[in-house]
């Protein structure tokens, strides 16, 4: 299981040329998503990766290619046997699709790969050496049982969903299961069944429970040897032994081991991986790119450009020699406007200029054109009639006669007292002399 590196892709098959290469789904789809986005177009791509069977991969990469036909050609120039279920060999007993093994492993080196060659050695062999130590203890102090708890755990799940799978035995451990509105074959001899995920991984599945079940079998009883204690036992039994100090190292006639050439970078240098923009969790999800949304122009209601780039806005403006207005009326807006709304998108108003002349502007002449004739297509007989009757009156203030001296000395408010303080110079003086003629204590 690599990521796809071109250089690791001859090298497996020159080492191991009789082993199964595969590709991280994950990393498949980081390509994926650069030409075809979309969280149902994910979903549907990981669906088709877990496809169990040839018939469940057919039918989920036709919803496919009722999706996106350019997706479903880009999936299937990729061969199926390096990222798809269904076509894994069942040999490994393993249908694991991410790279997620070496990922944890990159990180629990992650401190020791900041040091130089010896010293990174010696702290991986230091972390190896304890953890075969802790996983020894866990076999005779954790679990319970002949299988490991995780696989147990998997088993158990399995269990609850054969309560709705209907065996039909048919002689010589052949059975025909009714698991909702599909068929399986199961042979429990061979330990097969239709849905693959028996042959795939080594655990019964929901099918086969069922018919172990009417057979009087313990499932425990056919899981793979490999998830076993004693397996467990073995893969982890070898002691590793610690080394002795640097200078008790008998020297030996060979080349000296230099670290490597250090060139030292602008910026601090990232520990991290890089993540995916789909990676990044916000507060409502993950954050996705705007990149390759299409955008909607909101003057003429067309998609491919905007308001700025717009053709239609353009041509209006030329033909009318000046700038339109900040809030246009789009031509094709909801309805298409009313007829004057129509006229006022259509024609553009020229800029005129601002004199001290007329420094009142009314509220009717905010419904004057330029040829002198007021828009009263817009309004109504009784509104216009109001508006002019109030532009026509002129407001007046009558003068009103002031206050009596007198009235006004007798209400000037009394002056507030002004709170002590050591502000001003007279105040700091005064305190300094207090605490210089103060008798002093002891």
């Amino acid at each position: 299981m690599t990521d796809k590196q071109k250089g690791l892709i001859p090298a497996v098959q020159q080492v191991f040329p009789d082993s199964e290469h595969r590709f991280c789904v994950r990393h498949l789809y980081s390509n994926f998503q650069m030409h075809f986005k979309g969280e149902n177009l994910k979903n549907q791509l990981w669906a088709c990766a877990r496809s169990s069977n040839v018939v469940q991969w057919n039918k989920n990469m036709e919803m496919m290619r009722e999706l996106d036909s350019a997706g479903h050609n880009w999936l299937q120039q990729m061969p199926p046997q390096i990222w798809v279920r269904a076509f894994f060999s069942t040999y490994p007993k393993c249908d694991i699709l991410l790279n997620n093994n070496c990922e944890v492993f990159n990180k629990y080196i992650l401190d020791a790969r900041e040091m130089p060659v010896l010293s990174m050695l010696e702290q991986i062999k230091s972390q190896l050496m304890t953890r075969h130590y802790n996983k020894g203890k866990e076999v005779g102090d954790l679990w319970d049982g002949p299988i490991c708890p995780k696989i147990r755990k998997k088993l158990q799940k399995n269990t609850e969903f054969a309560n709705i799978c209907y065996a039909l035995p048919a002689g010589k451990g052949v059975f025909e299961v009714q698991s909702k509105t599909n068929k399986y074959i199961v042979d429990i001899f061979l330990k097969k069944c239709d849905c693959r995920r028996w042959d795939l991984t080594g655990i019964p599945c929901s099918h086969a429970i069922s018919c172990l079940r009417h057979e009087r079998i313990p499932p425990e009883s056919v899981v793979n040897e490999c998830y076993s204690s004693a397996s467990f036992m073995m893969a982890y039994g070898n002691t590793i032994w610690p080394c002795k100090d640097k200078s008790a190292w008998v020297k030996v006639d060979a080349s000296e081991v230099l670290p490597p050439v250090y060139e030292k970078k602008v910026g601090r240098p990232s520990k991290s991986r890089r993540k995916q923009p789909y990676e990044i969790q916000g507060p409502s999800g993950p954050k996705l790119t705007k990149h390759g949304v299409i955008i909607t122009c909101r003057y003429c209601g067309k998609s491919g450009h905007n308001r700025a780039t717009c053709d239609l806005r353009k041509q209006r403006k030329e033909s009318a020699g000046s700038a339109l207005p900040d809030e246009e009326i789009p031509a094709n807006s909801a309805g298409q406007g009313s007829s004057a709304g129509q006229e006022y998108a259509d024609s553009a108003l020229p800029n005129e200029e601002i004199t001290h002349d007329e420094p009142i502007i009314s509220q009717l002449s905010m419904f004057v054109d330029d040829t002198g004739g007021p828009l009263f297509s817009q309004l109504s007989s009784t509104m216009a009639s109001q508006m002019m009757a109030e532009s026509a009156q002129t407001r007046t203030i009558e003068a009103q006669p002031l206050p009596e001296p007198s009235f006004i000395m007798s209400n000037i408010p009394a002056a507030r007292p002004m709170p002590r303080t050591t502000a001003t110079k007279a105040r700091r003086s005064r305190a300094s002399k207090r605490k210089t003629n103060a008798p002093k204590k002891g």
